[in-house]
């Protein structure tokens, strides 16, 4: 397991401690639990705006569910 050292001020280190008990958690486990549900939230973004600019371009390409059951053993 890695370790990454975080520098804080005495009123960061507060307030993430007052934050963490709100979670229930340890500020670490606090600090990645938020870290990775960013990453996450700007990842959808990202797929919805590749979405949106296929559909305005012209270019997407769907296809039925069903299709995607058959190949997958699923339907």
């Amino acid at each position: 397991m890695s370790v990454i050292s975080l520098r804080l001020n005495k009123e960061e280190k507060e307030m993430l401690e007052k934050a963490a008990k709100i979670y229930g958690i340890g500020v670490s486990s606090m600090i990645k639990k938020l870290v990775f549900e960013a990453l996450e939230d700007e990842f959808d973004l990202q797929v919805i705006a590749d979405y949106e600019k296929q559909k305005e371009a012209g270019t997407l390409s769907v296809r039925p569910i069903e299709e995607l059951w058959k190949e997958t053993d699923l339907g």
